[in-house]
């Protein structure tokens, strides 16, 4: 296999991973260029073998088969452990308080979104769940948890939002991310700081809490997400229920409708139906993933 050849293998897979409908903890731009290092040093040391091998034709001809096989042999990166992954059916107890919630506490219908500043497909589905919150109305109840996958870019982002969700203000702080961060490039830690300012935060208080609880508070959610199968965003807790990627609208809908038809048909109080539900009855972790 020539230089080229693997050179062009590893492009065609960074070409498949950004057609994926998810941002993935596993595999950010980071980790993807870190992978692509070590292919490449993979790549050299056959190079250097096969180089060897050249200059020891001479010993006889069995070596020319060994240079064949070697570059007949294709690059491949290591083997990845089997993960963690939500059961769609199964009923996830996934805590929401503390959280940012949007909608009536008497909601039927309570829908988690779990994601970050920095991913594109976050953004796309931020619109969707506002869709989805318009034509439910007070049937449906939105909660946001922070799951960072970009670290050099969200995990500042993260911490403001906590700051301004101590404030009450997260929703404000969250829009001008979206539009004023994200869309914009911008992720500079005084840009940010900025829109803070922007959102009507007192910015003494917003400064002691993102030095203060709100890191803890980051990675305290990133971890508890992580029990539940989380390792991409966005992800959607649906009255428990697992549901992952920016999805057509039609797919959150089909869920909603068939949680809301069980919610309507319970004997539980709707503003109970979630704590009593999905918090007491559903499970806390996935099941553990079998041996790779």
């Amino acid at each position: 296999m020539t230089a080229t050849t693997a050179r062009m293998k590893v492009r065609t897979s960074l070409i498949l991973f950004a057609a994926l409908a998810a941002c993935t903890h596993d595999d950010p731009p980071a980790d993807t260029t870190h992978r692509i290092e070590v292919l490449e040093q993979q790549l050299a040391a056959q190079q250097a073998e096969l180089a060897q091998l050249r200059g020891r034709l001479a010993a006889g001809p069995q070596l020319e088969d060994r240079v064949a096989a070697l570059e007949a042999r294709p690059v491949k990166p290591a083997a990845k452990a089997a993960r963690e992954k939500p059961d769609p059916s199964a009923i996830y107890a996934v805590p929401i308080a503390g959280d940012p919630v949007y909608g009536s506490p008497s909601a039927k219908v309570t829908l988690v979104m779990c994601g970050e500043f920095a991913c594109p497909y976050c953004r796309q589905a931020w619109t969707t769940v506002d869709q989805l919150r318009a034509k439910y109305g007070a049937d449906l109840r939105v909660a946001y948890k922070s799951f960072v996958v970009h670290p050099k870019y969200a995990t500042y982002m993260a911490q403001a939002a906590c700051a301004a969700n101590h404030q009450g203000r997260w929703r404000q702080l969250a829009d001008l991310l979206w539009v004023q961060a994200y869309d914009t490039h911008e992720f500079e830690h005084a840009h940010i700081d900025d829109l803070a300012k922007q959102a009507g935060l007192d910015m003494t208080r917003y400064r002691a809490d993102l030095t203060g609880v709100c890191p803890g508070e980051v990675d305290h959610e990133q971890a508890e997400l992580t029990t539940f199968g989380v390792n991409a965003t966005p992800t959607f807790f649906i009255n428990g229920r697992y549901l992952s990627g920016a999805l057509p609208i039609d797919k959150f809908t089909a869920l909603i409708d068939d949680e809301l038809a069980k919610a309507s048909a319970s004997s539980t109080p709707p503003e109970q139906y979630y704590d009593q539900e999905v918090l007491a009855r559903g499970l806390r972790a996935v099941a553990a993933a079998p041996p790779p």
